[in-house]
């Protein structure tokens, strides 16, 4: 089997030298949907800001590819390959669709943008036909779309995706998990954090809960094999 796109070793992280992860080991290879599971304050939003940069690695090991990533500022681990869509979708309402999708791109050159648009577009039809729109004026399915499709713009090799679920009705999560798995089946490693009502077996291959900043090994499960 080739190395995971993303590997975590021992990891303990926290905030101001306190830890909130406490020893934390999981993979999430090339194709892979894992789906992190866990209540509020169980340490899901930690995890994932752990892994991009923005909490401090207090001891343990991050690998994206091989390479140790857990000293690297945010910025290079996006450019190496991390794309983040972040809980509450975070879209900022008075720009365009397309200027929100553009900022998932800010540092590419031209050619890069209009692949990246493209791409978004290839995911996600319906944002083609909102590009000049608003991003505030966006149903929630929308604009979770223009989250994750933000994410994409870099092309990433890891994406994270923050509780996607939040305040969508059951057919719109239905239809954004398929596209994450559609994503993954293009080779990308897909991370997304959830609570545990909001669950999809159906889109995901492995399932990990998180505890009191700790993985329960006796509760994960192989979806797919």
């Amino acid at each position: 089997m080739s190395e995971p796109i993303l590997g975590i070793e021992e990891l303990i992280a926290g905030y101001n030298g306190q830890p909130v992860l406490h020893r934390v080991t999981l993979s999430v290879s090339a194709g892979e949907v894992v789906s992190l599971l866990g209540a509020n304050g169980a340490g899901k939003s930690t995890l994932l800001k752990t892994i991009i940069g923005t909490v401090p690695v207090i001891q343990g090991r991050i690998h994206l590819e091989g390479h140790g990533i857990g000293t690297w500022a945010p910025h290079k681990r996006v450019a190496a390959g991390i794309g983040l869509s972040p809980e509450g979708r975070r879209i900022f309402a008075n720009l365009s669709t397309e200027e929100n999708l553009l900022m998932g791109a800010a540092s590419l050159p031209r050619a890069r943008k209009r692949e990246g648009l493209d791409r978004a577009f290839t995911l996600f039809p319906v944002l083609a036909e909102r590009t000049s729109q608003k991003a505030g004026t966006l149903s929630g399915g929308e604009q979770q779309m223009v989250a994750i499709a933000r994410a994409m713009m870099a092309a990433p090799k890891l994406l994270l995706v923050e509780e996607p679920s939040q305040g969508l009705a059951p057919v719109v999560v239905d239809a954004v998990y398929a596209t994450l798995r559609e994503i993954a089946d293009t080779g990308v490693a897909v991370l997304v954090a959830e609570q545990f009502q909001q669950v999809h077996e159906d889109a995901s291959d492995r399932i990990l809960v998180i505890d009191k900043g700790t993985i329960i090994p006796d509760r994960n499960r192989r979806l797919r094999t």
